[in-house]
């Protein structure tokens, strides 16, 4: 089965593939701008299973990069464009990136760091947007170049590396030893229920997996995509109206962001055409869910899945208000089991921690940690650290997570590395990073913080002393002082003692 942009301008030549504010692309314009990319790489002396860095803000070009890559078996590295330069650094070095291709507004940011990247040759240090003087131009690459398909057949190669936050304060970048299972694919693409009249609206950051996910399965069907450059709730509702999309990958904060819009807003658009509100990685309130289908209609699809071990399960909207609390159905091709603390497999409606095996699975490591790579698979199921349980019917539940992972408006985020730097505040002995309640983006990153005695530091100094060294998204939203921060007798901070202060009026533990 051929599926992709190769094969969307075969059979679909003069279909629109793209809309980005007033660009449009046919298949054939679109899939011959990756190709002239792609013909361009292999001429930066590029080899199958190099890697190249990508920073960009949501536009074609990062999925025409990722596309031409895939043609000539090179891995793209997505960066989070809010990370700050020394953050973006050690993702861009740990994954022996070869290349970099970022945006123009990010050409400051880049050239603090382009001498501490020795990897990457000068020339293959290559500008999105306005000409910049001593980059290559995206643009200039592309023109130099014809748009006959790569005559070589590439290795088969995951088409991205994605860095997740590790617990011990360093990103891990998840890579795949092959590409996508094209059955897999299609299984995810009737749990969703997608056609190939599909015109999908990105609207969530193209460095997260899921909209990347998105993408692919709309590319795969041969359908258009509709890419805003940044989430604007009212925008989103002109773009459904004016390009009659039918679907997108949101987050709870999506779905609370529109359905907050006055009522009177939302009924300037016809949204008749949309068909299905895809989301996951964060819970969903249940009055958002009913505020939402209520404006939107029966469109409601979660999911489980994360960038490590792929999509897992799909709640479809028929099943939104009868299977309160679940997040899906387990998907055909996976495998959940439950297990205890010392191992042993539990039964149904047993709490314990999830593992998942299926071929995402299989083929998925931790770039340059074997070690954490090992803990994370038992056998050959892995975990990514949430708690859970399975229902009769096979639906599976989620309680807890049993590592310190914070979700904020989708986004993951590590405690461990913010603790690692307010640790290097002078005045501080020690503390406490923690997600605590938000009515918006479900949880807030909260620090709770003891101070060494004698010495003295407000919120806003030891705020201040973290802008520099951390993307806004991970610095805390407020500080608490302690007198000590509770630990247990090994010495580990107690968090769901810490926790608890924080959640047990909130109604929900996750």
């Amino acid at each position: 089965m051929q599926l992709g942009p190769a094969a969307n301008a075969v059979n679909t030549p003069d279909k629109l593939a793209l809309v980005f504010g007033d660009r449009r692309h046919t298949w054939r314009e679109w899939n011959g701008r990756m190709c002239r990319l792609a013909n361009g790489l292999r001429t930066l002396g590029l080899q199958p299973g190099d890697k190249v860095a990508v920073l960009l803000n949501n536009c074609p070009e990062l999925i025409e990069v990722t596309s031409a890559m895939t043609k000539v078996g090179l891995t793209a590295v997505p960066l989070n464009y809010r990370l700050t330069a020394e953050e973006a650094q050690y993702i861009v070095h740990n994954s022996d990136a070869r290349a970099f291709i970022f945006g123009s507004e990010f050409t400051e940011r880049v050239s603090v760091i382009q001498e501490d990247l020795p990897n990457i040759a000068p020339a293959n240090f290559i500008v999105v947007g306005r000409p910049v003087p001593g980059f290559e131009r995206y643009e200039d690459l592309l023109g130099a170049h014809n748009d006959d398909e790569p005559s070589v057949d590439a290795p088969v190669t995951s088409p991205t590396m994605i860095y997740t936050s590790g617990t011990t304060g360093r990103p891990k970048g998840v890579a795949r030893r092959g590409g996508s299972d094209p059955v897999v694919v299609m299984g995810i693409i009737q749990g969703f229920e997608l056609g190939r009249d599909e015109v999908h609206l990105v609207c969530c950051p193209l460095y997260h997996s899921a909209p990347l996910l998105g993408v692919a399965l709309t590319v795969a069907l041969g359908g258009t995509l509709v890419i805003m450059p940044k989430f604007d709730a009212e925008e989103f509702l002109r773009l459904v109206e004016r390009e009659k999309v039918t679907s997108t990958m949101a987050v709870p904060t999506v779905m609370k962001r529109l359905v907050a819009l006055p009522p009177q807003t939302r009924q300037r658009y016809d949204v008749g055409s949309f068909r299905r509100m895809i989301f996951g990685a964060a819970p969903c309130p249940m009055e958002t869910k009913r505020a939402v289908a209520d404006f939107f209609g029966n469109c409601l699809y979660e999911y489980y899945g994360s960038t490590d071990a792929g999509l897992n399960t799909i709640l479809p909207p028929g099943d939104q208000f009868s299977k309160v609390g679940s997040c899906g159905r387990i998907l055909p091709g996976n495998d959940v089991k439950i297990f205890d603390d010392d191992g042993r497999e539990l039964g149904i409606g047993a709490v314990g921690d999830v593992y998942i095996h299926s071929s995402a699975v299989d083929n998925v490591r931790y770039y340059k940690d074997p070690e954490k790579t090992r803990l994370a698979f038992r056998g050959r199921h892995m975990t990514v650290g949430d708690m859970g349980y399975v229902d009769a019917d096979g639906y599976l539940y989620l309680v807890d997570r049993k590592i310190d992972m914070i979700i904020s408006g989708g986004v993951n985020i590590y405690p461990a590395e913010i603790e690692a730097l307010i640790h290097e505040h002078p005045a501080v002995l020690d503390c406490a990073v923690l997600g605590v309640p938000n009515d918006e983006w479900g949880e807030e990153v909260k620090a709770v913080v003891q101070l060494k005695d004698g010495a003295s530091a407000d919120a806003s100094e030891i705020l201040a002393f973290l802008a520099p060294r951390l993307a806004d998204y991970k610095r805390p939203r407020s500080i608490d002082f302690v007198d000590e921060i509770p630990r247990n007798p090994s010495g580990k901070i107690l968090k769901r003692e810490l926790r608890k202060r924080y959640w047990e009026n909130a109604g929900r533990s996750i």
